[in-house]
């Protein structure tokens, strides 16, 4: 993957004023137009992440991110089968304690195998942000794995990657494992057979852990005034103004980043004022993006997104300027809009609002 990139945290970041923009309606085609960095509140609160992505190249059978959680938790997987032959992803749920375990799934997007790799990314997250998805809650009380479809393992091919983002809650405590296992397998003796792979980098970036509050919610801190010709940025997932999540390899203790922030949701609310209506527009500025999300108007049904529209990826060229019109605002309204880092989408990103 590439990587440019308890209780409420409430962060506040005042960001800096690029240059006041012209009189004129900007020009997008070549450049990004100066303009004002947004002064936003950032809340943290949400699921308990579980990310797992390092060894992304799995060249072994093995354990690739294992811990024991309790709760309400999100898992974040990416890996590409880079054995010879075919193997089973499994991401396994085993009971740790006497009694069986309620477990609910709620959110789920899980891409097909497939190696066009920025396609499952998208496919994961038009999967996950579906608008007809219920909770399903059944009993654990032995082991089961997550990604069987009615009895039948998922299957990856040599070169093929399966990403996928999902939402589960647990009464009691459940031991999460994501395996890649010959495809004919006893998952109860796997479980204890097999251990955990090595990461596939060199330790300076790990790309898996276990880390607190995975939801940020951002909000400008005043609205958005379209009675000018301003223009106003909001940079996300650099590790500037939006930190990288830090948290903990439970496979080894050691302290580990989420470059990226892979698996956060973001929801950034967005509130304007004057008589005109105010654009949103999305810049890939870390590099090559394909993902998807929601906006949400009061009073307007929900439009489900996919970033870029008509193409499975942008930013692949002119990625510091590129963008793309992804909706807009009624005059005086405000909107939400919902959005995760991608599997194989790289950040940092920027949202830019604009009077139509």
């Amino acid at each position: 993957m590439k990587f440019w990139l308890g209780l409420p945290v409430i962060l506040g970041f005042c960001l800096f004023m690029t240059a006041p923009s012209g009189a004129a309606a900007a020009s997008w085609e070549n450049d990004v137009p100066r303009y004002t960095e947004a002064r936003v509140s950032v809340k943290r609160d949400g699921p308990k992440l579980l990310f797992s992505d390092s060894p992304e190249n799995v060249t072994d059978c093995g354990v690739m991110y294992r811990d024991t959680v309790q709760g309400p938790v999100r898992l974040f997987f990416h890996h590409v089968n880079e054995t010879s032959v075919n193997r089973r992803l499994a991401v396994v749920l085993r009971r740790t304690t006497a009694r069986a375990v309620k477990v609910t799934q709620k959110e789920t997007g899980i891409s097909r195998p497939r190696r066009d790799w920025l396609l499952a990314g998208k496919e994961a997250q038009e999967r996950y942000y579906r608008p007809d998805q219920k909770p399903d809650s059944f009993r654990l009380t032995k082991l089961v794995d997550l990604l069987e479809d009615k009895g039948k393992p998922t299957v990856v091919r040599p070169g093929d990657l399966v990403t996928g983002i999902v939402d589960l809650d647990f009464d009691r405590p459940v031991e999460v494992s994501v395996m890649m296992l010959p495809v004919k397998t006893d998952l109860s003796l796997a479980m204890d057979a097999y251990g955990i792979l090595p990461p596939d980098h060199d330790g300076e970036h790990i790309l898996r852990g276990t880390f607190e509050a995975a939801d940020r919610h951002v909000t400008l801190d005043q609205p958005f005034h379209t009675s000018g010709h301003a223009i106003w940025g909001i940079k996300l997932a650099d590790d500037d103004l939006d930190p990288y999540a830090r948290g903990v390899d439970a496979t080894t203790g050691q302290p580990v980043v989420n470059y990226g922030n892979y698996g956060i949701l973001y929801d950034l609310t967005l509130p304007t004022q004057g008589r005109h209506d105010t654009v949103i527009r999305f810049n890939p500025m870390g590099g090559t993006y394909a993902g998807a999300g929601i906006l949400s108007i009061s009073g307007k049904a929900d439009q489900q997104l996919r970033i870029p529209a008509g193409r499975t990826a942008f930013g692949d060229v002119g990625y510091d300027w590129v963008t793309e019109v992804i909706g807009e605002i009624p005059a005086n309204q405000t909107a939400v809009l919902h959005f995760s880092p991608p599997g194989s989408s790289n950040l940092p990103v920027r949202i830019f609002l604009e009077r139509k």
